[in-house]
């Protein structure tokens, strides 16, 4: 007769994984090296998970856990909006989301190679979510939806730079920025 799954064990794998990663490349992350690592086999990972890249959606899915129900208002003021960049993009001074956006670079730069599309459907809600804040707040369609591109990449280039030089980058202050930018931009007044 099989054993029945311990329903404490695929937390238990991710907490440990993520552990793990935050000093270890994902491209040297195997099923099999990561079995070592939790002092096992490999079985554990396959049979809860199915396989690696499954594994680490479910740790970028754990380190995102407190993004999973946030929402930008669209007809918010300019500090939702801050706020709302802040949690997404920000807080790199925090060790798991520090790994949370090193991981999104990782596997958005190989995203498309192996079909997958999880962080482009990430990054196309957050277009959207600020192109409807802009075009609440008197934005025409085409300039809102330019706006939205030019700060999603704005956010994401402040936080590749505190990956690359993480003493030297402000990236709270530089979402701040981005923020401030859109809302003098509104054409109705924000409060």
């Amino acid at each position: 007769m099989p054993r029945k799954p311990d329903p404490t064990l695929k937390p238990a794998i991710i907490e440990k994984v993520t552990e793990h990663l935050h000093d270890t490349k994902l491209e040297a992350v195997s099923v099999r090296s990561l079995g070592r690592v939790l002092g096992t086999s490999a079985y554990p990972i396959a049979y809860h998970f199915g396989s690696r890249e499954a594994l680490i959606d479910a740790v970028v899915e754990h380190l995102d856990r407190d993004l999973a129900d946030l929402r930008l208002v669209p007809d918010a003021g300019p500090a939702a909006l801050r706020h709302w960049l802040i949690a997404v993009f920000g807080g790199l001074e925090h060790r798991d989301r520090f790994l949370a956006a090193r991981l999104t670079f990782e596997l958005g730069a190989v995203e498309t190679l192996d079909g997958r599309e999880r962080e482009r459907l990430v990054h196309h809600g957050h277009l959207a979510a600020i192109a409807a804040w802009c075009t609440a707040h008197g934005y025409a369609t085409p300039d809102a939806e330019q706006a939205a591109s030019e700060a999603v990449c704005a956010a994401r280039g402040a936080q590749w730079a505190a990956l690359v030089d993480p003493d030297g980058t402000d990236v709270d202050g530089a979402l701040r920025a981005i923020a401030d930018r859109l809302a003098s931009g509104a054409q109705v007044p924000v409060a």
